[in-house]
């Protein structure tokens, strides 16, 4: 791992997500509490991210964190995958998602380097992940690469 990419392991690893503001405990009450504040604080991802439309479609979320959305996406009959960089975070979700009896398919891995075939997933998804690689564009192409020819996000936004 080049140093660059070491120095975004370990602030993410020190702190996968604000467990350590909003993670009461690794318990369903825990988990709760946490997104009832994230969804909170950021009251749009609900509606960006659209999980209610992601049953039976196969998507991956990059950079899963303490497994919020990812728990979103399950509950919603998505076949889910999910990659981190970190070790932590992805335990943090493979706990979480055993704590609501859910299944998904989370692994270690870098956005720069997917590893999974071309045109694989329906959706690609990411919240406040993908600019932190040190090579961001790569990141990007990896997704578009492992994107299905006319899949893409939740819903269509025009930004101002």
């Amino acid at each position: 791992m080049n140093h660059d990419k070491q120095q975004v392991y370990d602030f993410w690893n020190n702190v996968s997500c604000g467990e350590n503001l909003y993670l009461s405990g690794m318990n369903k009450r825990g988990y709760e509490d946490q997104a009832r504040i994230r969804y909170q604080l950021e009251p749009y991802i609900s509606e960006f991210a659209d999980f209610e439309s992601s049953k039976n479609l196969c998507i991956l979320e990059i950079g899963v964190g303490i497994g919020a959305d990812h728990q979103r996406f399950a509950q919603a009959g998505a076949d889910i995958y999910g990659i981190d960089l970190t070790e932590k975070a992805v335990e943090y979700t493979r706990h979480r998602l055993a704590e609501f009896g859910l299944a998904a398919k989370c692994t270690i891995g870098d956005a720069e380097h997917l590893d999974f075939q071309d045109e694989l997933f329906d959706r690609v998804y990411s919240w406040g992940v993908l600019h932190h690689s040190p090579d961001t564009p790569k990141a990007i192409a990896e997704v578009w690469r492992v994107l299905k020819f006319g899949g893409g996000g939740g819903k269509d936004y025009d930004l101002p």
